[in-house]
């Protein structure tokens, strides 16, 4: 084989890899944009940083748990906050509307599968 021949062969092995990454690239972009259009757009925020109505009714639907993470998303249309918590070593998932209102309170199954197997939800 030609020197000249093998670097052509290198050349259309590259120019194929990088034809693969676009296209992984794309694949993950796409992912991400499906994942972010069916999550709203998701803003980490404190406690602190929720209404008072939105604060007080976690605070007594979490009573003696505890808020591990809560994030500011927007739902048809509507600013909700939903809540990661653990009450009596359970994972819930709460949503609270913007006025304060309960939209719902329920186990996070998928969180409690994984942290028995070991692994972390994030």
């Amino acid at each position: 084989m030609s020197k000249r021949w093998i670097q052509v062969a290198l050349m259309a092995l590259g120019l194929a890899g990088t034809a693969a990454l676009s296209v992984r690239a794309a694949d993950t972009a796409k992912k991400d944009a499906q994942e972010q259009k069916e999550n709203g757009k998701e803003v980490k925020v404190t406690l602190d940083q929720v209404p008072a109505a939105v604060k007080d009714t976690l605070q007594k639907e979490v009573g003696k748990g505890t808020i591990t993470d809560i994030d500011k998303e927007t739902e048809d249309g509507k600013t909700i906050y939903e809540a990661d918590v653990t009450i009596d070593e359970k994972n819930w998932e709460i949503k609270v509307g913007e006025d304060g209102k309960l939209i719902s309170k329920k186990l996070d199954e998928e969180h409690d599968e994984k942290d028995e197997q070991g692994e972390h939800k994030d």
